[in-house]
């Protein structure tokens, strides 16, 4: 196996990962928004706003940080 397979084995291996979170994360906020209480040990939705929350205190840096997520995010899919 040569090393250009060997990375993108592990990088495939690292996408199903991320696709996998996205997929859950999905799941625990519809089941909190459904049945109101959260069933995954921790409330998702309350992470999130505080997520956004502390994004949107940090002003300028904030607003580019996250647009390189979202750049990262769209160029990986």
């Amino acid at each position: 196996m040569n090393t250009k397979t060997m990375f993108a084995t592990v990088g495939d291996w690292v996408d199903g990962l991320v696709h996998l979170s996205m997929g859950l994360v999905a799941l625990a906020v519809l089941t909190e928004i459904l049945f109101g209480t959260a069933y995954f040990g921790t409330s998702v939705l309350t992470n999130i706003v505080s997520l956004v929350g502390a994004v949107g205190s940090a002003g300028f840096a904030g607003v580019v940080s996250l647009l390189i997520l979202i750049g990262m995010f769209y160029h990986r899919s």
